[in-house]
């Protein structure tokens, strides 16, 4: 099990993407150690078999091969109270990930870590102003720690460790081809159930990821970069102390997976230096406990 920034035990977004070794931060993902596990044929896109789809979704995703995979998001949140949509703060994370084929599908470990930043100056929060209860709320650190997790064959995902509480959807939707633009959508949903609270922790999000169809047809290819669109809808974070007051956050932004690690936000990168350098200093060691151990 895991803790999110609201320091509550749920597996928030373990549908998200990642990195995952060592030294990758200093190198191009394209140079990196990469075991292949049945991709890099090339050819034309298959979209139309089970395999193909799960073959384009892995190397939009994530990879064919258990190298480092980096990916980012960047985004603003905004609280919505009946039909009003107003600016709060901004978010920034990385995640990393190693991925591996196994028998029914793919096994992957991630980690994510983000900050909550000021829209204006970037800098990670300590503290922030809340506008609906004009009181200043201590920021925590977001995120989730490692977790396994594996996509089927028919891209449905399963967390490999049970959450109690924790209800979960999870969907992909049909691929979008035209030209030379491939784009997917990955949904999530979940609602997760406290002992003695009054109603259950909601988590919602939508990531679509744009490629090139050209890129996935390449010749070798295990991976490739996507473009990533990114939504979310979620209940009050709890450090906002927001009681029984109606509305919920939102946020929009952007991201990458597949990203090379000189497009980390910058305001990500001086975060972590400052507050967690063991992060920049060897992501690999943080993944290794859950990585090397591997399961039916």
């Amino acid at each position: 099990m895991i803790k999110d920034d609201t320091g509550m035990t749920i597996n928030r977004r373990t549908a998200l993407t990642g990195l995952g070794a060592g030294a990758a931060l200093l190198a191009s993902p394209a140079l990196a150690t990469r075991k292949s596990v049945g991709g890099g044929k090339g050819g034309p896109l298959d979209l139309a078999s089970a395999d193909g789809r799960l073959r384009t979704f892995m190397m939009m995703r994530g990879a064919l091969d258990e190298g480092l995979i980096t990916s980012w998001v960047s985004a603003r949140y905004y609280g919505v109270v009946e039909d009003r949509m107003d600016p709060l703060f901004a978010v920034v994370s990385a995640v990393y990930s190693r991925y591996r084929q196994v028998s029914d599908g793919f096994e992957a470990v991630n980690f994510e870590l983000a900050w909550f930043t000021d829209p204006v100056t970037g800098k990670a929060l300590e503290t922030f102003r809340n506008p609906y209860t004009n009181k200043d709320c201590k920021v925590p650190s977001g995120g989730y720690a490692p977790s396994k997790i594996r996509f089927g064959k028919d891209l449905s995902l399963r967390i490999m460790r049970e959450v109690p509480g924790l209800q979960m959807e999870h969907d992909v939707l049909p691929f979008d081809v035209r030209g030379n633009d491939v784009w997917v959508t990955e949904r999530s949903r979940t609602a997760m159930t406290f002992p003695g609270a009054p109603k259950a922790f909601r988590y919602s999000e939508s990531n679509t990821f744009h490629a090139k169809k050209s890129d996935l047809e390449m010749r070798g290819a295990t991976r490739v970069t996507s473009e990533v669109s990114f939504t979310n809808v979620c209940s009050w974070r709890p450090w906002l102390e927001m009681g029984d007051r109606p509305g919920h956050l939102t946020a929009v932004g952007i991201g990458r997976q597949n990203a090379h690690p000189d497009s980390l936000p910058p305001a990500w990168v001086e975060a972590t230096a400052a507050k967690r350098p063991e992060v920049l200093k060897d992501p690999a060691a943080i993944l290794a406990p859950l990585w090397d151990v591997r399961e039916g």
